[in-house]
């Protein structure tokens, strides 16, 4: 299997590194931790947004909404929690 891609991930505008899936009786949850706000589950009401780091910061500048690009919450779980993509922080 190749290797995660990297992406940076944005919640309602906020950027966060760290983003898991969490598996319970609800079904799987995507769970993003910051050290100001927390550790909190993400809804469907929130707005997330994933920008690629496979273009150099200068290329993405002249990007649409510089690089990113909104995903939907079930797209994002089912992307993590298979190993597709691995959320850093923006380089």
């Amino acid at each position: 299997m190749p290797p995660a891609r990297k992406v940076a991930l944005r919640v309602n505008g906020v950027q966060f590194a760290n983003a898991s899936v969490l598996r319970s009786q609800k079904g799987p949850e995507l769970i993003v931790a910051d050290l100001v706000l927390g550790e909190f589950a993400v809804t469907d009401q929130c707005t997330l947004e994933l920008l690629e780091h496979l273009h150099a910061p200068e290329m993405r500048l002249r990007l649409p909404n510089r690089g990113w690009r909104k995903a939907s919450l079930r797209i994002l779980i089912a992307l993590l929690g298979s190993g597709v993509i691995r959320v850093v922080e923006e380089s």
